[in-house]
């Protein structure tokens, strides 16, 4: 949680309150955490700085939001393809087939 606090003060200046990490880690992996302050430092750049700590806040979590329900999307994706794919033998794949025939 440190080196999260630390990247914050080092690209978004004071930093929320340690319970707002806290918060966001009980909900997000610490990549998604590290994601969304990247991502609210690069949109308070684009406004030249002028984002309040609030604003700051809930840009951060709403962009961490956003990129855990996309990880579990994919995930579930993943898996439903998995599932699906992992039940096709080497009869339904023309490409092992010709291998088996040659």
């Amino acid at each position: 949680m440190r080196q999260l606090i630390t990247l914050w003060e080092k690209v978004l200046g004071t930093p929320p309150s340690e319970q707002q990490f806290l918060i966001w880690l009980e909900s997000h992996s610490s990549e998604v955490v590290r994601y969304g302050i990247l991502q609210t430092a690069a949109k308070n750049q684009t406004m030249g700085g002028t984002m309040s700590d609030d604003h700051r806040i809930r840009f951060a979590s709403k962009v961490m939001l956003t990129r855990s329900a996309r990880r579990d999307d994919q995930a579930a994706n993943r898996e439903q393809l998995r599932q699906e794919f992992g039940n096709m033998g080497a009869e339904s794949n023309p490409q092992e087939t010709r291998s088996c025939e040659q």
